[in-house]
């Protein structure tokens, strides 16, 4: 009786704070904003039941069965899935190790959802991947859930050598780089439609790659990490932590995941083409959901709290200056353009979810 009183008052206590974040003022306090009374909630990939993963998985495929709608923007899309794939080509060179690096993918990921939802069934949220529990478990990387090959998004691929000459980022650890062997995303079910490369005009149907560092998967995605960037102070801070130094110098969620699935070879391990594996979508809302905790931590201030580069790696701004709320992104046909502070909020009734 003692245990379910106390779980009882848990329980209130949770669902008192999740009511007060909603219901909390803020300086963008407009209708868009005001109405939003019931969130889509967005699950960690391990805590979806049986069929919600497979369900899941089934929505991704049809995207990536479904033919392209904007081929005179995106010419070497050749299904729906493709076409986020080839505006994250597009825009890879201008949404990196810059400050809008977070928002953009933010709204990538809304637009991402939204697909799913409306036009391939799905009923949930954008599941995330909590890769800090599997990291830290005993369980070898190859036998997480995530890479089940029936309810999960398959596993690694063989071990290919790295091409002599060829242009890749060193991952150290790597233990795979060819086609993904087994699960829902094999070349049998899902091709990859663009890339190698920065042209997403030409299309180049291809099985799925990926090339695991359980090394750098143990390095980065970990407690302490985490830590590190939501400990920062402003969002200057915040932002550039999170993306670090493309180098091994730092520890550094957001290449931990990706170079730690996608290694050098894989779709994962390429900054342009990493959407071509659709683990990305997972790995950022993990990100995303980081942005969110930092920002309730001093929610009234962080929500028009923006700063960094507007150029890559321009840090100190000789290029141009630091991003503001009303700095401009957009998603090519996937999205209209949208100021950042229009993007800040999830509480929004133009955006409306949340973590659970």
């Amino acid at each position: 009786m003692l245990g379910f009183r106390i779980t009882s008052v848990l329980l209130l206590a949770l669902t008192a704070s999740f009511a007060e974040v909603f219901a909390s003022p803020t300086p963008d306090s407009g209708k868009s904003h005001s109405r939003c009374e019931d969130p889509i909630k967005r699950k960690e990939w391990n805590s979806l039941s049986r069929s919600d993963k497979k369900s899941y998985i089934k929505a991704v495929q049809c995207l990536g069965r479904k033919p392209a709608k904007y081929k005179s923007f995106i010419p070497g899309a050749t299904s729906r899935y493709d076409e986020f794939h080839g505006v994250h080509v597009q825009q890879g060179g201008e949404i990196h190790f810059v400050g809008h690096f977070i928002i953009w993918h933010r709204y990538f990921l809304m637009a991402m959802e939204k697909a799913l939802r409306e036009e391939c069934g799905w009923k949930g949220g954008l599941p995330y991947w909590d890769w800090i529990k599997d990291a830290a478990s005993d369980i070898p990387m190859d036998k997480w859930t995530i890479f089940d090959p029936k309810i999960g998004f398959g596993g690694n691929g063989p071990w290919v050598e790295i091409p002599e000459g060829a242009n890749v980022f060193p991952v150290p650890g790597r233990t795979g780089g060819g086609c993904v062997i087994d699960g829902p995303f094999t070349s049998k079910d899902f091709l990859v439609g663009l890339g190698p490369g920065t042209n997403a005009s030409v299309s180049n149907l291809h099985c799925l790659k990926r090339d695991f560092s359980p090394e750098i998967v143990k390095k980065n995605l970990r407690q302490s990490t985490w830590d590190a960037v939501i400990e920062q102070s402003d969002y200057g801070r915040f932002a550039k932590r999170l993306e670090a130094e493309p180098n091994w110098d730092m520890t550094n969620l957001h290449g931990g995941g990706h170079f730690g699935v996608g290694g050098s070879l894989g779709d994962m391990g390429d900054a342009y083409n990493s959407p071509g594996d659709p683990l990305f979508y997972l790995h950022h809302g993990n990100l995303d959901r980081l942005f969110w905790e930092w920002q309730k931590k001093d929610l009234r201030r962080r929500l028009t709290d923006v700063s960094g580069p507007i150029y890559m790696f321009d840090y100190n701004n000789v290029k141009g200056a630091n991003i503001t709320l009303d700095f401009e992104i957009g998603l090519g046909p996937l999205g209209k353009t949208k100021k950042l502070k229009e993007l800040m909020d999830i509480r929004r009734k133009d955006i409306c979810y949340t973590y659970v």
